[in-house]
């Protein structure tokens, strides 16, 4: 199933989408970055699929509806990260009680490497786990919160 939003922020019963461009392989239902390095060189930019080392607070933006294939050509529906929003994601280790109320980093772009150990020092830790959804084992999941803090882009020129 990948990541799945539980529910969203306030009042609004459906959340908000973008349509961005996307590069690189990203499937439906997983966490998406955005690419400064993406034909930067034209002030372009895009999305890319969620890595383990390069989703952090400032690189994450939300979760990708479609899949697409291609260099900054080919637009993907993104559902942005917002606070209040609860998610559910699958889990690469299996679950325990005591990886509740702690960061986690991603595993990939559909799961959150899930351990005893609370993220919350590392650029990386950008899931807040909050509870545990179904049985401790087999398809359990975590239900929480993508930390996101937006980051500023220094090289664009065009409004200097």
């Amino acid at each position: 199933m990948a990541v799945k939003l539980v529910r969203s922020a306030g009042l609004v019963a459906e959340p908000a989408v973008v349509s961005l461009p996307g590069s690189g392989v990203i499937r439906a239902n997983s966490v998406v970055i955005f690419d400064t390095d993406n034909d930067s060189d034209i002030g372009g930019y895009s999305v890319s699929p969620a890595t383990a080392s390069l989703a952090t607070g400032s690189a994450i933006i939300g979760v990708a509806l479609d899949y697409a294939q291609g260099k900054s050509d080919v637009f993907v529906r993104v559902i942005p990260f917002v606070p209040g929003q609860l998610w559910e994601i699958d889990t690469a280790n299996a679950i325990s009680t005591v990886q509740v109320l702690k960061r986690h980093r991603l595993f990939d772009s559909v799961s959150v490497n899930n351990t005893s150990y609370d993220q919350s020092e590392s650029i990386t830790g950008v899931f807040f786990c909050y509870a545990i959804s179904g049985a401790s084992t087999g398809s359990a999941k975590l239900i929480g919160e993508f930390l996101r803090t937006p980051r500023l882009v220094s090289d664009i020129t065009e409004f200097q």
